[in-house]
């Protein structure tokens, strides 16, 4: 996902490589402040539905997971991912046969955020993270508030330095502002804000 409010056109798929720096910065703040237990034993099944990467860029969570011994499966619906399962549409694989995931991580189309958080918290156990990349802007306007309302949001990491999704150009940075949206299914509590 990035904005596309510079002039820039929205790639196919909606497909923009995730700064590994993002990810780190948050899995960081993350095990610091959270009031999980952040680690590969207490998450052993980990998913991204939107792995992504392709010929020329590794795969961002799972990548970065791994060097933190995480296991990360690995779908993406685009053919040249380098996913373990390509061609996936993961709003379209019923959660009733789905194994029930620890946590599922992934930075989504942000035209379909807000699917692929519900259809996540469908998928994991009792108590399972679901952890999305979107813009901070997620959390306004009249149309998401519902959502806001049911969701178990349990985290905001909000990033103060604004990532750039083009390996090509990694001076250029995005238009907007992101966050580290953190749902646990079954959470009831307010949510925290860090601003990392």
């Amino acid at each position: 996902m990035s904005s596309t409010n510079r002039g820039t056109v929205r790639n196919a798929d909606d497909y923009y490589v995730t700064p590994h720096w993002l990810i780190e910065d948050f899995l960081a703040a993350f095990s610091e402040n959270c009031r999980f237990n952040f680690d590969e034993q207490a998450y052993p099944l980990v998913l991204d539905p939107s792995a992504g990467g392709c010929e020329q860029h590794r795969m961002s969570y799972p990548t970065v997971l791994e060097k933190h011994g995480f296991g990360v499966s690995s779908w993406d619906i685009r053919k040249d991912s380098r996913a373990n399962l390509t061609g996936v549409n993961f709003l379209n694989v019923p959660s009733y046969e789905s194994i029930k995931y620890d946590m599922i991580i992934t930075n989504p189309p942000f035209n379909q955020a807000q699917a692929f958080t519900e259809h996540a918290l469908e998928m994991v156990k009792e108590g399972g993270l679901v952890i999305m990349l979107q813009r901070l802007n997620w959390l306004g306007s009249q149309k998401r508030k519902p959502m806001w309302q049911k969701l178990p949001l349990a985290a905001v990491y909000v990033h103060s330095k604004r990532p750039g999704f083009d390996p090509q150009k990694p001076s250029k940075t995005d238009s907007t502002e992101y966050a580290h949206f953190v749902f646990c299914k079954g959470y009831s509590l307010a949510p925290e804000l860090f601003v990392i």
